[in-house]
């Protein structure tokens, strides 16, 4: 059994996952700690950053990942009522719940009450449309954008960020070029695009986007491979993770 089997099985055995700095519960959360959640909040550029607005929460490991890698104040948000009371123990069991602040809300009810802007606004967005839903109503919440189209998360995202402000999500293939498509309208253009593959000698199927509201003549590229043939972690995926993964 190899390292990233040993963290599955026991995360699954726990229900807590535990990093160098700080642990994740996440048995009462809609959508469950995952790689795409670790590798956004890692792949962030936080540099100047003050303020950030996490959108959809979940467990909180997001906000608590770019905790550690900032002085940031963080605005966590969240409209899963179990999601939200499971993301406030995480971050009170944490060296940063001064700094983070989970909120109740949907997006759309946030906006009114929030006098903020920020530096930067984060979301590991839903991302399927109308087919292929659970019966589990909570989870189609947190994997189906109905409550939360693209076009409101990016909308939404120009009137809450600071004029040099960025937007990071991660999505699969298909569903980034969309958000790509509907964010131009909107005047948010891509600066930077990560693509992870997931296996060696595999297409990449995720993308991490940053947009920001000012068009450039070269976005910036880089890709990260997960997994090597032999299903343990490539090493420059460990090197990406090594500050939060305790066995690199």
């Amino acid at each position: 059994m190899n390292e990233a089997e040993k963290i599955k099985r026991l995360g699954k055995a726990t229900n807590v996952f535990y990093f160098k700095q700080f642990s994740v519960k996440d048995d009462r959360s809609t959508m469950k700690l995952g790689t795409d959640a670790v590798l956004l909040g890692i792949a962030a550029d936080i540099t100047n950053v003050r303020n950030i607005l996490e959108i959809g929460t979940g467990c909180g490991i997001i906000a608590l990942i770019l905790a550690q890698r900032s002085e940031a104040l963080i605005d966590a948000l969240e409209i899963d009522e179990e999601s939200v009371t499971q993301a406030k123990e995480n971050v009170a069991a944490s060296p940063w719940k001064e700094r983070i602040k989970v909120i109740h809300s949907s997006l759309q009810d946030f906006i009114p009450e929030n006098q903020k802007k920020y530096d930067l606004i984060i979301s590991n967005p839903p991302f399927f449309s109308g087919t292929f839903k659970s019966h589990k109503t909570k989870r189609n919440i947190a994997r189906h954008h109905e409550l939360l189209t693209f076009d409101e998360l990016i909308g939404t995202s120009g009137k809450l960020l600071n004029d040099d402000g960025s937007l990071w999500v991660i999505l699969p293939v298909k569903e980034s070029l969309e958000f790509i498509n509907k964010a131009e309208p909107h005047g948010f253009f891509v600066h930077y695009m990560m693509k992870i593959i997931p296996k060696v000698g595999k297409e990449y199927n995720r993308v991490i986007l940053e947009m920001k509201k000012e068009e450039i003549s070269e976005i910036r590229f880089k890709t990260l491979t997960h997994w090597e043939a032999d299903g343990d972690w490539s090493e420059e995926y460990k090197r990406f993770t090594g500050e939060f993964y305790i066995d690199f």
